[in-house]
């Protein structure tokens, strides 16, 4: 599981599903600017790849979650 992964987790097990959507879409989006902001450390070589890494888990995880809430919708109807 990656790192990004493991907090996720923890978010889940100590505030829930919904307080956990809404913060990994935030941090997503707070992520993703920091990375394309030239004047944001996030930017540099040494962490770039990093934030982008983390942005792409957040986005692999939201993902998940909408499949499986199609899916489970799905067998509900």
């Amino acid at each position: 599981m990656t790192h990004e992964g493991l907090r996720i987790e923890f978010l889940l097990r100590r505030d829930g599903l919904a307080p956990t959507l809404a913060w990994v879409r935030r941090t997503l989006r707070i992520y993703r600017a920091a990375a394309l902001n030239k004047g944001h450390f996030a930017s540099t070589d040494a962490y770039r790849r990093r934030f982008i890494g983390s942005y792409c888990d957040f986005k692999r995880w939201l993902t998940r979650m909408r499949a499986d809430a199609a899916s489970h919708e799905l067998m509900r109807g």
